[in-house]
């Protein structure tokens, strides 16, 4: 008997796989999924574009949602898991439907600005690129639903034209003027990447990371740019990415964990395959960290132990090894104080 998936696959050849994994965020879905089916039929790309939503076992209305619009598009596909798989093995069992060789993942609370699917079809016909990085703007979410937020941050990036780097180890100093181009790879949406190569560094990633890493995917991403190049970067602010609190996890130690240790993890890989960005990565890995325990802070949490954790991890990164120390002796009265602290962030010989 053959299956449905490879009726699909016998039926259908598609470009491009769109992964929604989500979870407990039913309204942020919502929002999301129907921005992707205007993109997707206002471009009139039902053939070209599929939608694929992994619901990680949310006892909310969005099992019910899924099942109902996967009816009404035959481009969309759902799965509500029975357990919560945590987001790397939900991300996993996705890509394990996805019959089109580019893949882009979708977090269920951000959106893509119009033209952005077209745009991507456009380059992935003409470039045949490897992976592709999308330049974002911040949005605050002002209600539960993406229907009102505001705009933080225009162009991350801070480009205005596409970068196309043949070879990524030759012409890596083509991306030398791009601002923190490697925090997009944490980012869901702004990543693009072929399946196949994608899937061929899992192996490799796993040495780095655990399996449950919250960031499992972005190494994957990270070992397969530095080692296959036909990177193309999108000056185009596609994605609004948005930054309030989040969690993709039932995991009851908090953000601070994934933030102290996951992202230690991702750090180890990026020393090994792409080190000229080290250093600048762990600056914005102790900057995150800081925000996580800072927010637990706030939420009556005691942090202090994680402090003294993050403070060992980040002894030559000033002033964040100071504010660490700092969450460790007062954390609440440095959690009041924090934007006397951050201006430390902008003096240049800090970071010599």
């Amino acid at each position: 008997m053959i299956s449905s998936k490879k009726k699909l696959e016998m039926n259908e050849k598609k470009l491009l796989s769109i992964l929604l994994p989500t979870y407990k965020r039913p309204l942020f879905l919502e929002t999301m999924v129907t921005c992707l089916i205007n993109q997707i039929k206002k471009g009139g790309l039902e053939e070209a574009v599929e939608i694929i939503i992994g619901n990680d076992a949310s006892r909310d209305q969005t099992d019910n949602y899924i099942d109902e619009i996967k009816k009404q598009y035959k481009f969309v596909r759902g799965f509500n898991h029975q357990k919560n798989l945590g987001l790397s093995k939900n991300i996993e069992s996705l890509l394990k439907e996805a019959l089109s060789e580019h893949i882009l993942i979708c977090g269920d609370d951000d959106l893509l600005r119009e033209g952005a699917i077209e745009y991507f079809i456009k380059c992935i016909k003409e470039k045949n690129p490897n992976f592709i990085l999308v330049n974002t703007s911040n949005m605050i979410s002002l209600d539960d639903a993406n229907h009102n937020f505001k705009i933080v941050l225009e162009n991350r990036l801070n480009i205005s034209k596409d970068v196309f780097v043949e070879d990524f180890q030759r012409d890596y100093k083509m991306l030398s003027n791009i601002n923190n181009w490697m925090y997009l790879t944490n980012l869901l949406p702004s990543v693009i990447f072929r399946k196949d190569l994608f899937l061929e560094e899992e192996a490799s990633a796993k040495k780095h990371l655990r399996s449950e890493n919250l960031y499992l995917w972005q190494a994957q991403v990270l070992i397969g740019i530095s080692k296959y190049g036909r990177f193309l970067i999108i000056a185009k602010p596609f994605v609004l990415h948005r930054k309030n609190e989040t969690s993709w996890t039932q995991d009851s130690r908090s953000i601070v964990f994934f933030n102290i240790f996951d992202n230690e993890e991702v750090a180890n890989v990026i020393k090994e395959y792409i080190p000229s960005e080290y250093k600048n990565y762990k600056k914005l890995y102790a900057a995150f960290t800081m925000g996580g325990l800072m927010l637990d802070t706030l939420h009556g949490k005691d942090i202090r132990n994680f402090a003294w954790i993050t403070l060992s991890k980040n002894l030559f990164y000033f002033p964040e090894n100071l504010q660490f120390l700092s969450m460790v002796i007062a954390p609440k009265l440095i959690t009041k104080i924090s934007p006397v602290l951050r201006q430390f962030k902008n003096k240049k010989y800090f970071f010599k």
